[in-house]
């Protein structure tokens, strides 16, 4: 998802929730335009100072972004109700996104996780104009009611536009799931969903070109967001093609078993001299009384002075977030797909009844792709 770093800013529910840098650049976009184009022409707005449209602006962005982390959510927590694992969710240029290791096992399961968002942000649509229509009965000043009705009116256009019957959309996803029913064939199912998918956004793209053309460069953004989505159902496909193909290979399969480890409390100098230098690899598993501590790169030997070397026990400076480096022996090897992407880890240790039997990296993925038939 671009090559923008994202950061963490803690959990939800478990689930761990980043922001792409990307979103400071359509955060800054709708924060603006409500504290310039929107807000100054609400009725009874003015005479209002500026830097109140401008407070009143960002806080309503900020709330319309809490909307879009809410409809991931619930995503995120019915994936998980019906046996999913979530990796995290990520706010980004283009919206949100929840990131899950796999795809859900049936159709039913597909149906329910895809329309929980649409209908949290229909949920909260109805709440906000509930509220937007006490307070302007009540009197109160535009600052508490003109975000209401916003948030309404926006939350209304996330819904409905998710709902839009192309993958990757929800919208799409419901679709997927009814043709799976039908067919009993996620394939075949993922082809016409993504077809349309993409049809919905060349469709955006065509009508963003004509708009631009006769004067309303307004549209741009709209047509960005049609190539994201006619790239992205492509991308979707190809995929599920690999899934289909590698569905029935577990994990252990195709590890290497008894991976060599490193002791936690050995010096990042020791580590150099008996591993890395003249070693085969460039990353290690960690342990520490026997207990997985997490995984040593050659990155993170670098990032230290080689003057601290001496000094510096290699458990300091150990990636130890386990539910991205720690992958279950019997799980299916189409999780790797996700897990082993862009910036992640570019290995596993893979654990079975709780002990470290083995490590998966990309290249075993690739070399299972390459040796599988395509059928």
């Amino acid at each position: 998802m671009f090559d923008v770093p994202s950061v963490r800013v803690g959990k939800l529910f478990g689930i761990p929730i980043e922001v792409n840098l990307s979103w400071l650049i359509i955060f800054l976009l709708v924060a603006s335009t409500l504290a310039t184009n929107y807000f100054p022409t609400i009725p009874h707005a003015q005479p209002s100072p500026g830097w109140l449209f401008g407070l009143v602006g960002a806080i309503t962005a900020l709330a319309f972004f809490a909307s879009v982390l809410a409809h991931e959510l619930c995503h995120s927590l019915v994936a998980r109700a019906t046996g999913g694992h979530v990796e995290k969710i990520t706010l980004f240029i283009f919206g949100g996104v929840a990131q899950m290791d796999d795809e859900p096992e049936t159709p039913g399961r597909e149906f329910m996780m895809a329309a929980a968002g649409p209908a949290m942000s229909l949920l909260i649509a109805g709440s906000c104009y509930f509220l937007y229509g006490v307070a302007q009965s009540r009197g109160l000043p535009w600052w508490v009611w003109a975000p209401l009705q916003y948030l309404s009116a926006i939350n209304v256009g996330v819904g409905v536009f998710n709902l839009l019957p192309g993958f990757p959309l929800d919208g799409g996803r419901v679709l997927r799931s009814i043709l799976w029913a039908i067919t009993h064939n996620i394939l075949k199912a993922t082809l016409w969903a993504s077809r349309s998918g993409q049809f919905i956004g060349w469709v955006m793209v065509a009508s963003a070109i004509f708009g631009v053309l006769n004067g309303n460069s307004g549209l741009v953004w709209f047509g960005l967001v049609g190539w994201f989505i006619a790239s992205l159902a492509g991308q979707s496909y190809r995929q599920q093609v690999i899934r289909s193909r590698i569905g029935g290979v577990t994990v252990a399969s195709i590890m290497s078993a008894s991976p060599e480890f490193v002791d936690g409390e050995i010096t990042l100098e020791q580590l150099v001299q008996s591993f890395f230098l003249g070693g085969r690899h460039n990353r290690y598993p960690v342990m520490r009384d026997g207990s997985i501590v997490g995984l040593v790169t050659l990155s993170d030997v670098k990032a230290v002075a080689q003057s601290d070397w001496p000094y510096v026990r290699v458990s300091e400076v150990t990636n130890q977030d386990l539910e991205q480096l720690v992958v279950d022996g019997g799980a299916s090897a189409e999780v790797l797909i996700s897990r082993l992407a862009g910036d992640r880890p570019g290995a596993l240790m893979v654990v079975e009844e709780g002990r470290m039997v083995g490590i998966v990296t990309r290249a075993d993925v690739l070399k299972l792709l390459e040796d599988t038939p395509r059928g």
